[in-house]
């Protein structure tokens, strides 16, 4: 009786699912973790989701981030993205080195640009694949706008609803795109260096890197858009009607994490979607467990799966086994990417793996610390399991990450630099391990996250559905002021060379994002205008 009524409950959630296609390619785990997790919660939710996943980084093919969605289609790596591959641990290794502001990140900037359009047009050149996304008539495709690729490949497909997502806190060029305000003079851009508490010389820095974090990503949106009409002619849309016309946009960030800003209803903060908090998917094999129980001290070590710890320089090892060393009475669990590793075999107290169960080992009251790189995934781990933690940043959204943590009270940040010397991450050890402050703070974030009045799976699965039922555009406020401006203002804000004028606008705390000129454009199209947000219900909802 049980299993009929079993299958009974599963044929009505098939009959009355939505059809999803995730757009998640494989070039860093935490973006394909991230996208993952929102496909098997819509999976565990009763739709049905197909995940399309372009290998860019062959190395990482099996990291899918999917456990529970079974249909999934890989794209192989074009030929162009291996060639550019083979530079990969050299461009890594200077991670290690270069500045971790956008300065730095700049220098990778051409390659990544290069790779990401390569293996765009290996997707929508791939006529049966197209005519087989076209053939499903999925109702929602959901992508992650640091490229545009995915945003593109489901206008070919014909799918009438588009969810863009960012597995950072939020990107400044999908927040203009979308008329969101960007505010440097007192919130930290997406790649910023600096926390909230900023200086005049800080507000400074953090203006300039959210002009050329700007920068970095329309460099590779522009780069796939032209690609796109190469092929399919000079009216296919530009990055900025692709992104605001999605439904909405989902990040990574968590209201009671990150730091407060401006965002229209149209951005969902779905930070946490990706953390297991089920005892059950946490526990251990025996193997760590009596690791575990070595010591009364545990400190978990991990410098995350892009910028790892084999492409450290000697340097930098040396401090840390010298560290390790110098505490006989705490074990340490570094993950180390090279297969039996011999670095560490005269220090008893360090287990060296290529991987350990970061999420199962945080959720042990065994740990004691975690130092960490300040990865968006670990962190945001990292605060739903409330461990105190050493932050290292090492790139990109990494320092801002860092500090927003710290800012709870939990954690300390030292720049990669301070490891030329073992002095700083020593004292910062004791010091979280001789003040219970960390720990209580830690413990403190922890609960208020697992016990916010909507999760975060809610969320992704009550707007998805939205999305899936209306097809909705959420710029109603945005459209009227739009209007407004246009009779108020000087018609030159709508331009074609108008979005140049992020560059050029007078210091003010924050800009008008309608003075856009795409965006204005956008709105002013009557195809667009019809649209935007009005609730069109699909012809055959579910």
């Amino acid at each position: 009786m049980i299993r009929c009524c079993s299958l009974l409950l599963l044929l009505i959630l098939a009959c009355n699912g939505y059809k999803f296609l995730v757009y998640s390619p494989i070039f860093g785990y935490s973006h394909t973790n991230f996208m993952g997790a929102i496909a098997d919660t819509l999976t565990e939710a009763g739709h049905d989701v197909t995940v399309l996943m372009p290998v860019m980084d062959y190395e990482q093919e099996d990291k899918t981030g999917v456990k529970l969605t079974k249909n999934i289609i890989k794209v192989p790596t074009d030929p162009r993205v291996i060639e550019l591959m083979r530079y990969k641990g050299e461009m890594l290794s200077k991670m290690w080195t270069m500045q971790p502001s956008l300065f730095g990140l700049m220098q990778m900037a051409q390659n990544m640009t290069k790779s990401f359009t390569c293996q765009c047009e290996r997707v929508f050149t791939d006529e049966a694949l197209m005519k087989q996304l076209e053939k499903e008539k999925f109702d929602v495709g959901i992508a992650e706008a640091f490229n545009i690729c995915g945003l593109g490949v489901f206008e070919l497909a014909k799918i009438p609803a588009s969810i863009a997502t960012f597995s950072g806190v939020h990107m400044d060029s999908v927040a203009e795109a979308i008329g969101e305000p960007i505010t440097p003079s007192y919130v930290p851009g997406a790649m910023s260096v600096a926390g909230d508490r900023m200086n005049i010389v800080d507000r400074l820095k953090n203006v300039l890197d959210v002009v050329f974090g700007r920068k970095f990503f329309i460099n590779i949106f522009d780069s796939e858009v032209e690609a796109f009409r190469k092929k399919f002619g000079p009216e296919f849309k530009g990055y900025e009607q692709l992104i605001a016309e999605s439904s909405y946009v989902l990040t990574n960030s968590n209201p009671y994490l990150d730091y407060p800003r401006p965002m229209l209803h149209k951005t969902v903060p779905i930070g946490g979607v990706a953390v297991s908090i089920d005892p059950k998917k946490n526990k251990l094999s025996a193997e760590w467990d009596a690791v575990l129980n070595q010591r009364n001290t545990t400190v978990l070590v991990s410098f995350g799966s892009v910028a790892k710890a084999i492409y450290m320089p000697d340097e930098y090892k040396n401090t840390l086994l010298k560290v390790f060393e110098s505490m006989p009475d705490t074990t340490f669990i570094m993950k180390y990417e090279e297969e039996g590793s011999k670095m560490a075999d005269h220090l008893p107290n360090v287990h060296l793996s290529t991987w350990f169960p970061q999420n199962a080992l945080l959720a042990d009251p065994r740990i004691t610390a975690f130092v960490t790189h300040g990865g968006l995934g670990s962190t945001t781990e990292l605060a739903h399991q409330g461990k105190p933690a050493i932050l290292i940043p090492i790139f990109a959204d990494q320092p801002r990450n860092a500090h927003m943590l710290a800012k709870h009270g939990g954690g300390i940040v030292l720049t990669k630099f301070d490891l030329e010397s073992p002095t700083k991450l020593r004292d910062s050890l004791l010091t979280i391990f001789n003040d219970a402050s960390y720990a209580r703070n830690a413990k403190r974030l922890s609960e208020m996250l697992l016990n916010q009045p909507i999760s975060a799976k809610q969320l992704l699965i009550r707007h998805s559905e939205f999305a899936a039922k209306w097809v909705f555009i959420l710029c109603t406020v945005l459209s009227g002021l739009a209007k407004l401006t246009f009779s108020l203002s000087a018609p030159n804000l709508c331009k074609k060379d108008a979005p140049n004028a992020f560059l050029r606008r007078k210091a003010s705390n924050a800009y008008n994002p309608l003075q856009n000129g795409a965006f204005a454009e956008l709105l002013k199209r009557d195809s667009y205008s019809a649209r935007c947000g009005e609730a069109i219900p699909q012809t055959n909802p579910r």
